[in-house]
């Protein structure tokens, strides 16, 4: 189904099923026969893994269209392909479009500018947890009453958390938990940050809880200013959404940090994770690690059980010190790469995504920690650390789809690689991943797509980018789609473009900057706009020359990508000459600036 979709996706395992020719006996002979009995559809079959996939759309009402009349976003988003809207559906989706882009619409004047969005910082870092608990409480869901009905993982860190959560979501539900999942950011829509059962919450139900939960705030402010922010009111509204929904358990991403964070209101969680660490949001969470250690180990409760691979010895004192604090046990997961051998899965591994590898182990941990601690049906016996993969673990990596994350879609006769990396760390794996992608396709031209948000110097990103990949054309461009587009749901519109141009043309130079002291040639540009890159790339390299692209450097630009895609794809009868004529401008070549 995948290839008829003309998407790849390397979150499952593609090699062969291994085979032994020698007889086994005991514990070994039971761990091939359970293994027999995963693969037992699958011996002639090349894809190994695919069997485990869960299949829930059927030939007949599958998209297996040309790529050419197909929305990018689709192919991102529905791995298994999209179910098409019957005719009479299409006015009601449109009206339920219309009336979800009205929540939205008024979400945003939550942050009316700029100014405000930059005051949040100060705002989030002093009051967050404390107004948490009274708009909750303004909102008719009392605290006590989420930490009633609502079992909690909550996983905080620099790199992965997303991912970790979307493995464990995975996971718990081919134990047949029915989950509920808030990340954040979102790529593309709003909604994507409140999931039930893996799926974007519908934009019906959206536009239900929001409106209930909006007016009883508005109607008991005490001043026009005193309302959640942007982040705040989501975090209230999930709750509001997750008990409706009577999910077993939510898995619950921090947003910033952990300490003060709004998600770090619930005080009985008993399961924790804590991803790898990194400098980031340093204006507000610390200048060093073991600040920034401090802050994520926040989220640490009275008598929880930490899981953790954490690897620096200065942030894995602090989070030991703050457990100590809370009675709380800290467990060190094993490598990912121990779960596979453990049932002689182990060739399979390195066919798996990279998010799988780094993080397996962790989600597998707190997967296993939460069906231990839980009670009734879903109950699990599992010794704690123990590298063993069950048949329900297997299936939830294999079915785990967590789209912008070592993510490779083809989309008219383009290789789209999306990874939202943003620190040093992450961007060394998205490279790697690159490269090891490109092998495929060695003759194909090699286009960069970056940005990077906030005010963090990007030169170290940049030197790991020059240090691993070579590409024939590099594009700095803001995370804005199409300068004709006004969406509500991408939150970098409230950003002022003048200000976010500014930003892109800044990296740009420093990049020519680096370029001119290694003596290398610049082969970067700004752009105003995605779409303006696209156009470029294809007035630089006709349709019919297949190309590698590699968008990276913030999760924000991901969504703008997709974005201008699908608006890409509907201009294929104008001459893209004529477009780009009309159109005025796009880029700025900074060698002549």
């Amino acid at each position: 189904m995948a290839d008829d979709l003309k998407i790849r996706r390397e979150s499952t395992v593609l090699a062969a099923p291994r085979t032994h020719k020698s007889p086994l006996s005991g514990p070994q002979q039971q761990q091939q026969q359970q293994q027999q009995q995963l693969h037992s559809n699958s011996n002639n079959n090349a894809n190994g893994f695919s069997n485990l996939k869960t299949q829930t759309q059927t030939p007949e009402n599958i998209n297996n269209n040309n790529d050419d009349d197909e929305l990018f976003e689709n192919l991102v988003f529905s791995p298994y392909g999209r179910q098409r809207a019957k005719d009479q559906d299409k006015n009601r989706i449109a009206r339920e479009d219309a009336e979800f882009n009205e929540c939205i619409q008024t979400l945003a004047t939550l942050f009316s500018n700029w100014e405000t969005i930059k005051n949040s910082i100060w705002y989030a870092k002093d009051n967050s947890k404390l107004n948490t608990i009274k708009f909750l409480e303004r909102s008719g869901l009392p605290l006590s009453t989420v930490e009633q009905q609502l079992s909690i993982i909550h996983v905080a860190g620099t790199k992965g958390k997303g991912s970790t959560c979307a493995l464990v979501e995975s996971i718990l539900r081919q134990y047949g938990a029915k989950t509920g999942f808030f990340s954040s950011p979102h790529l593309l829509s709003t909604n994507e940050r409140i999931r039930i059962n893996g799926d974007p919450l519908p934009k019906n139900k959206f536009t239900h809880h929001f409106w209930q939960v909006f007016n009883r705030l508005s109607e008991q402010r005490e001043h026009e200013l005193d309302m959640p922010t942007f982040f705040m009111f989501l975090t209230i509204l999930s709750f509001h959404v997750f008990v409706a929904e009577k999910v077993d358990v939510l898995i619950l991403e921090v947003g910033i940090g952990g300490e003060s964070d709004c998600t770090n209101v619930v005080r009985n969680v008993k399961t924790i994770g804590i991803t790898s660490l990194a400098l980031e949001h340093t204006d507000l969470l610390g200048k060093t690690l073991k600040e920034i250690a401090w802050q994520k180990a926040g989220v640490i409760k009275p008598d929880s059980h930490v899981y953790t691979h954490v690897q620096q010895p200065e942030c894995l004192k602090v989070i030991y010190e703050r457990a100590a604090e809370k009675n709380a046990k800290i467990i060190e997961v094993l490598s990912t790469e121990a779960y596979f051998n453990y049932n002689l899965y182990g060739d399979y591994l390195d066919s798996c995504n990279d998010y799988v590898r780094l993080n397996g182990a962790l989600a597998i941990q707190l997967s296993y920690d939460w069906l231990r601690q839980t009670t009734g049906p879903l109950h699990q016996n599992n010794a704690v650390n123990e590298p063993k993969m069950s048949a329900e673990v297997l299936r939830g990596l294999a079915n785990a789809h967590w789209p912008g994350r070592c993510q490779l879609v083809t989309y008219r006769n383009m290789r789209i690689h999306l990874d939202g990396a943003h620190t040093v760390e992450s961007m060394r794996i998205c490279c790697d991943w690159y490269l090891k992608s490109i092998k495929l396709s060695a003759d194909n031209p090699k286009i960069l797509i970056f940005n990077r948000t906030g005010e963090s110097n990007p030169l170290p990103i940049l030197r790991v980018i020059d240090e691993s990949c070579d590409f024939d054309m590099i594009c700095f461009v803001p995370n804005l789609s199409n300068p004709a587009k006004n969406d509500p749901n991408q939150t970098t519109l409230y950003f002022p473009a003048d200000e976010q141009r500014k930003r892109a043309k800044s990296i740009a130079i420093i990049w020519e900057q680096l370029c001119a002291a290694k003596n290398q040639r610049n082969q970067g540009q700004m752009y105003n706009t995605l779409l303006d890159a696209f156009t470029e790339m294809r007035l630089r390299y006709p349709q019919d020359i297949e190309l590698d692209v590699l968008v990276t450097g913030s999760i924000h630009l991901l969504g703008a990508a997709i974005s201008a895609l699908n608006d890409f794809q509907t201009k294929p009868s104008i001459e893209i000459d004529d477009w780009v004529s009309s159109s005025g401008s796009k880029l700025e070549n900074l060698s002549k600036s």
